[in-house]
């Protein structure tokens, strides 16, 4: 299982962003750790510092990811990480992904496996590219007549297709 220090690897993935993190950086990454935990078959639990704000935290849990909000006064990310750690049953089958020096002492002393940001950042795909609405309509098929039905089905008997409608009616 990788225990993830949220915030620490996406300031690793978008080191151009300013200080605020907003949800779709967040959901990005949380893609690509779902991506990585299908590839490897590992669990993988994400822990962020403060809340989801607007959002219910479990709307951010992608399949084969947990997501934990450590709440504005409750704790910290690496505390919550480190305290998770502490408690394992079998601490040298987690891996650790951190950059922060405290929390990867306090988990090497307790045996687990640690990575940094940084190299595990290298270990993810980046999610596949949003198609835009351009691109998504150059690859539709063209409409037919079948695809319509009801109220737009009669207009088109009415008017016949689109193509002689406005060869008829717009070119005159």
């Amino acid at each position: 299982m990788y225990l993830i220090d949220g915030y620490n690897l996406l300031h690793v993935l978008k080191p151009h962003r300013r200080a605020a993190v907003d949800d779709l950086a967040r959901l990005q990454m949380l893609a690509m750790l779902s991506e990585f935990s299908r590839r490897k078959s590992s669990a993988v639990i994400c822990f962020f510092d403060g809340t989801s704000g607007q959002a219910a935290p479990s709307e951010f849990n992608r399949p084969g990811v947990r997501v934990i909000f450590c709440g504005p006064d409750n704790q910290s990310a690496d505390t919550a990480i480190c305290r998770y750690v502490e408690d394992a049953r079998e601490p040298h089958k987690l891996v650790v992904v951190s950059n922060d020096r405290e929390v990867r002492g306090v988990c090497r002393r307790e045996g687990a496996k640690l990575l940094k940001s940084d190299d595990f950042a290298h270990m993810l795909t980046p999610p596949k590219p949003q198609v835009s609405a351009r691109e998504a309509e150059s690859t539709k098929e063209p409409m037919k007549r079948e695809h319509f039905s009801g109220i737009e089905r009669e207009m088109l008997d009415e008017i016949g297709d689109i193509d002689d409608f406005e060869r008829e009616v717009l070119d005159e």
